[in-house]
């Protein structure tokens, strides 16, 4: 399979977000590469001609999708767990059914109000954290869900930055809240 080469607002947004993550890393734990958020984002063939309120859209629907995945791996694990991984895979359970409806909540935000998108997709922080801090605290290791949460993280910063983008855009040129559509 060809790689197709990143648009130029995808190398921009990656660029800035790996930059950005660099500088705040401790505040999701991790930081994101360029490679993984640009494959991540080149998963939707929308990105190659996408601007910048497709791509946010791309990229909360992405985030969805991997909250969804996520939270079918841990219900798959809970049938067939042991005792001791039981409560924190229920916690982290709860947090991703709560990850999922922010996750949606920004998503319909995009056209209605995007600071109340924003704050939906900064609370899905604090959701990874309690899940991480579940299995880090029974010293329940499975690769698999840190792996979704790494990625669940890394969708948190790709699209709060988009929308934070958004609403500097929208600032300066005079918009209000509301996306106007046509």
């Amino acid at each position: 399979m060809a790689t197709v080469a990143p648009s130029e607002l995808v190398e921009d947004v990656c660029t800035e977000t790996e930059k950005l993550m660099m500088a705040y890393g401790e505040r999701s734990g991790y930081v994101a590469k360029y490679d993984e958020c640009v494959n991540a984002l080149q998963m939707d063939p929308r990105t190659a001609t996408a601007n910048i309120t497709t791509l946010a859209e791309i990229s909360v629907q992405l985030a969805i999708s991997c909250a969804k995945n996520a939270k079918a791996l841990i219900e798959n694990l809970l049938g067939n767990t042991t005792p001791a991984s039981r409560e924190p895979l229920q916690n982290c359970l709860s947090s991703y059914v709560n990850i999922t409806g922010h996750f949606e909540n920004a998503l319909s935000g995009l056209s209605a109000g995007l600071q109340s998108s924003n704050f939906d997709i900064a609370e899905v922080l604090d959701l990874v954290k309690i899940c991480e801090l579940e299995l880090t605290r029974n010293q329940t290791h499975i690769l698999q869900l840190t792996n979704r949460n790494h990625y669940t993280r890394m969708f948190v910063e790709i699209s709060e930055f988009l929308i934070t983008r958004l609403e500097l855009y929208h600032i300066g040129n005079g918009f209000t809240q509301t996306r106007t559509h046509g």
